[in-house]
């Protein structure tokens, strides 16, 4: 399995909303793209851009090529409304986990990025991720579950960001 990762800042605070309705939407129509297996929505606690992440499980970069991704809008045609507002639009994929975890209330995403897998974030075990296509914007990326307690304390630490889902980690509806 191959793990697809989406990264956004957006500029238009007057667009955000309606911004969120949409990608909302356009997870459904991506999890009904044969070879998409889960796919969730986050948002981050705070830090530098990018704010925004969706998190995908796909067979494999195969899945990229195909016509059915293509036609449901996929490397961003369905977004071109919302395109002038994307300060940031990175897309990697990484290998080195059978699935996304999934994230759920009272949890958050950890996420570290890294030239090496040597990092350690005290109280999560982070699964270190290869990057291996797209933009390629970082070697390695750790990625674990921290639970609201733990929050105060990651927020701190300047390599971690925390995601909060936004939306429920969805399966493939096709």
């Amino acid at each position: 399995m191959t793990i697809y990762m989406v990264q956004h800042a957006f500029s238009r605070p007057d667009w955000e909303e309606e911004w969120n309705v949409w990608y909302g939407g356009n997870l459904k129509v991506l999890m009904s793209v044969p070879g998409f297996r889960t796919g969730q929505r986050f948002k981050a606690l705070d830090g530098p851009p990018p704010r925004y992440m969706a998190v995908y499980t796909v067979d494999s970069p195969d899945v990229f090529e195909s016509k059915r991704y293509a036609d449901a809008g996929g490397g961003g045609t369905n977004s071109q409304r919302f395109r002038p507002a994307y300060q940031v639009w990175i897309r990697n994929l990484f290998e080195g986990i059978d699935a996304a975890p999934e994230i759920r209330d009272g949890e958050y995403l950890v996420s570290v990025d890294s030239n090496a897998r040597d990092l350690d974030v005290p109280g999560v075990e982070l699964t270190w991720l290869e990057s291996t296509g797209f933009h390629k914007t970082t070697p390695y990326r750790g990625v674990g579950v921290a639970k609201r307690n733990q929050a105060q304390t990651l927020r701190k630490m300047g390599n971690v960001t925390l995601y909060r889902p936004i939306t429920p980690q969805l399966g493939p509806l096709y």
